[in-house]
């Protein structure tokens, strides 16, 4: 077999890690001027990683060169993409690794380039069993990887054929031990040259599969090295009985590609999170700044189950879409919000400065989705807010109810309900009014109990008085003291991904729009006493010790010492958790009623966490766990807010499943498009002395676990690590660490970063999550298909906001509607091109499923796509239906036209 080898001359480029973006910003100018000052020529390229959004950065300093660069970029001479950032992918939705490459394609097609067909993964943490299917959604054969990959319990070679749950497969290049760096620094000496390329050719010709291998020539932020031509010649010249030579990441995927695409490979599956005994696989990433994983989980739900699905289809409510659409808008929100997804970033490991610029960034993204999202609400149900302005007298004040899952719902829906009470006079002038007009202190004003009469009772949760403004794009806004009634009501049959609105006031019954709610006859109240909830489905107790216990009332089903918190000391670093027992009393210090139903029950249990010794005399933590249970759901609702006062420690929720010792359990968690099915990592010792693989494993939305014909469910939303502990499973609340890499630990020995203080991530201070507890059957589709309803329940719940503005009740408002038994709505966005509305899902069985998408509008015309939405095939619409059949595990995407 003829051997090539291709020295693909590169820079990984961290955007941020031990500096901060601005400085690394500085080094990339001059790395990208010397490139434009002294092109690539012959077959010399260079690869600026897989990310494009380094390109803007170059670009925001010299936007001068742009025609330079993107000549370079055009000729194959300079490589950026397919990614807009090289982000973690064990941490983000399947949907946020989408926009990642979509984000990248358009950076790239806005400087007339196109990426290497390669999904290219130097770096990341681990990589999702999905990955497949999001390489071949953006037609690129070929990944390639380093961590979370090779070793004993891997086939031998460097390349192999990795298929997803969904059937779709790709060529998966694997990088040699030193990774990205295994070619960096190549000798200036003809005979230094020759050893060195004696050394790379034991390593490289023994694992090659296809004869084609890459030699990466580059490391961390490195511009070309000193006389790199020299060293690139004298390196071909040692290595020319092998075919070495100067190359590019294009040429040598397509080469590999195609002799690859004759000969029979090795096959794998399933996520890759295992690269012990080869290098490290950095899993404790996981825990790591555990609040900023749970901040990007509430800016993606938002974005994607919010902001786009209702920007979407207001601007398909408007024949003039070019004038409605909001899509700029979205993409902005994406950018702003993937910029805080690489691997070093997101995962926590970087110096306290980009942790505090990524919080930023997340929150700015929330916010921009957030206004998305209100504005396309606007649309949909045509308030006009300059009208309105100019019509004050006829203001119906109205609260709007969202529905953010594709099916019809009722239940419990909390409401933020304004009523006025004083206009609060601003600007010139406004003293003189103001004192005209009396006090405003908040303090004196009595907030009496709204009435929504097409909602019927409310159950109010909590009071309180604040300054609200109502604006308009051509207005100064109007800025009224309004009195807030956070309240819990029964709401009837809400669209799919639709609103509902009703109007405010005690005359307002007979308004248009709203009709009395109607809770189902069966739906039993919620009973409270100062230890106990009880919603004729589940009863929880509390016992004087503070041990919880749940029942399913039908069933008899129960779980004793349902919740335990468990404290271990950790001297591990940002990478690494280093676990150490310790002890710690938890001391249980009283229950308390928060609400009494009868639509929502809650209890407040409070513990304080003592150990030896504290560093405080309060102790090291006091943590509140807030136990919920709301009129019809079956589910338990878990609240943990924690008080941290401890360094170098480990702080976790533990829920009991209740199932018999000695059961054999399934684990099945949330994961990049859908569940899969985990089981621990295992290693020998020669491998361990490398690294400790940790029991622990990435969490999205829940982690299910099976035995004996039963099943419970633990919903999260957002702290991404968990352990299948024997009885239990145990989510990771707090992770305090103060190093960004240390030498000295046994996990895994050796600095895996530039050792600096990172004080923030002791994480000192008051932290929240948020939990739930479903009690269900074992591993069926129908039971797949109820976690997954429970899920949207749980983490989009139905809830409400006040208009004060309205000018009418508007009637309600439908989305779309997805029906099929284990589909789950991935997405429903505006596509890339503005042409289309995506719609796409996922079926979670394993069984073939017939699924329906049914619209608010007659689709012009429909089609299957790929993820990066190239159009497919037609689908013919029936009416307002487009049926479909989704594979075993497969990803479905469906573009409609039509208004």
């Amino acid at each position: 077999m003829a051997l090539e080898v291709h020295i693909v001359t590169h820079t990984h480029w961290d955007r941020e890690w031990y500096h901060p973006v601005e400085r690394f910003r500085q080094r990339l100018v001059t790395l990208v001027d010397e490139l434009l000052d002294d092109p690539p020529a012959g077959n010399e390229s260079f690869l600026l990683d897989g990310q494009a959004i380094v390109l803007e950065d170059y670009l925001e300093v010299r936007p001068d060169r742009a025609v330079e660069l993107e000549r370079l970029l055009r000729g194959g001479k300079v490589e950026a993409g397919p990614w807009y950032v090289l982000a973690d992918e064990l941490i983000p939705s399947g949907e946020a690794l989408v926009r990642n490459l979509l984000t990248g394609r358009r950076v790239l097609r806005r400087l007339h380039a196109t990426p290497p067909p390669v999904l290219y993964c130097p770096d990341s943490f681990g990589h999702p069993a999905a990955l497949p299917s999001i390489a071949a959604g953006f037609g690129l054969p070929l990944i390639v990887l380093w961590r979370g990959y090779g070793g004993p319990r891997w086939p031998d070679g460097d390349t192999v054929r990795w298929t997803s749950p969904g059937g779709d497969s790709a060529l998966v290049f694997h990088l040699p031990r030193d990774g990205y760096e295994f070619g960096s620094h190549l000798p200036l000496t003809a005979a230094e040259a020759a050893v060195r390329w004696g050394r790379m050719r034991a390593e490289l010709v023994p694992r090659s599969t296809c004869g084609v291998m890459l030699v990466p020539n580059g490391a961390d932020h490195h511009a070309r090295q000193h006389r790199f031509r020299d060293a690139l010649t004298l390196l071909e010249q040692a290595g020319a009985a092998d075919g070495v030579h100067r190359s590019s990441l294009r040429d040598f995927a397509e080469r590999l590609t195609e002799r690859c695409g004759v000969q029979r490979l090795a096959e794998i599956e399933g996520e890759l999170r295992d690269s012990y005994g080869y290098t490290w696989t950095l899993q404790g990433t996981l825990a790591t700044r555990a609040h900023e994983k749970r901040l990007n989980a509430v800016a993606e739900r938002l974005l994607l189950r919010e902001a786009e699905p209702w920007a979407a289809l207001a601007g398909r409510s408007n024949s003039s879409r070019s004038d409605t659409s909001r899509r700029a808008l979205v993409h902005h929100a994406w950018r702003t919000l993937l910029a805080a997804h690489p691997h070093d970033t997101l995962c926590g490991c970087s110096i306290d400065a980009v942790a505090a610029a990524m919080e930023l960034r997340i929150a700015s993204a929330i916010n921009q989705a957030a206004g998305i999202r209100d504005d396309a609400i606007a649309a949909l149900i045509g308030h006009d807010p300059v009208a309105a302005h100019e019509a004050r007298d006829r203001w119906t004040p109205i609260v709007v109810v969202r529905n953010a899952a594709p099916r019809v719902r009722s239940g419990v829906a909390i409401i933020d309900v304004e009523e006025f009470l004083a206009d609060v006079p601003v600007g010139p002038g406004s003293g003189a009014e103001a004192a005209a007009a009396g006090p405003g202190d908040s303090a004196t004003v009595r907030v009496r109990t709204p009435r929504i009469p097409g909602l019927g009772a409310l159950q109010v949760l909590s009071r309180t008085v604040r300054q609200s403004r109502t604006e308009s794009p051509r207005h100064y806004p109007d800025n009224d003291l309004v009195a807030v009634s956070r309240v819990a009501a029964w709401v009837s049959d809400v669209p799919a991904l639709g609103l509902a609105s009703y109007a405010i006031g005690a005359t307002a019954a007979g308004a248009r729009g709203t009709r009395p709610a109607r809770a189902a006859k069966d739906v039993r109240p919620v009973v409270t006493t100062t230890q106990s909830l009880s919603n004729g489905i589940l009863e929880i107790l509390v016992d004087a010790s503070g041990a919880v216990a749940l029942a399913d009332i039908d069933t008899g089903r129960c779980v004793n010492s349902l919740i335990t918190l468990l404290d271990d000391a950790d001297v591990g670093d940002l990478y690494t958790a280093a676990p150490r027992a310790r002890d710690v009393e938890v001391r249980f210090r009283g229950v308390r009623r928060v609400h009494r139903g009868p639509l929502r029950g809650e209890l407040a249990l409070d513990y304080r966490l003592i150990g030896a010794p504290s560093i405080d005399r309060r102790g090291d933590a006091d943590v509140t766990v807030h136990l919920a249970l709301d009129a019809g759901s079956p589910v338990l609702r878990l609240g943990v807010s924690v008080d941290n006062r401890r360094e170098n420690h480990r702080l976790r929720l533990a829920v009991r499943t209740g199932f018999a010792p000695g059961d054999s359990t399934e684990v099945w968690a949330d994961a990049a498009f859908g569940p899969v099915l985990r089981t621990p990592v295992e290693i020998g010792a020669a491998d361990a002395a490398i690294e400790h693989a940790p029991r622990t494993a990435p969490l999205h939305r829940y982690v299910s676990v099976f035995a004996a014909g039963q099943g419970l469910t633990l919903f999260s939303d957002g702290l991404a690590e968990y352990e299948a502990m024997e009885g239990g499973i145990a989510v990771t609340l707090v992770r305090a660490v103060g190093e960004l890499s240390r030498n000295d630990l046994p996990e895994r020995p050796g600095h895996a970063g530039w050792p600096s203080p990172a004080p923030a991530a002791q994480c000192i201070g008051r932290f929240e999550a948020h939990f739930a507890v479903l009690l269900h059957g074992r591993r069926t589709a129908a039971v797949v298909h109820e976690i997954e309803r429970t899920a949207d329940d749980v983490l989009n719940p139905l809830a409400g906001t006040t208009l004060r503005s309205a000018l009418r009740v508007p009637a309600p408002v439908a989305g779309v509607e997805l029906s099929g038994q284990g589909l789950a709505v991935s997405a429903v966005k505006e596509s890339d091109d503005g042409h289309w509305l995506v719609l796409r899902c996922v079926n979670l069985t394993h069984e073939p499923a017939a699924g329906c998408w049914r619209l608010p509008f007659d689709p012009g015309d429909a089609g299957l796509a790929r993820l990066d939405e190239t159009y497919i095939s037609k689908i013919e619409c029936n009416g307002r239906d487009v049926e479909f059949t989704a594979a075993p595990r497969g990803i479905v995407t469906i573009l409609v036209g039509g208004t």
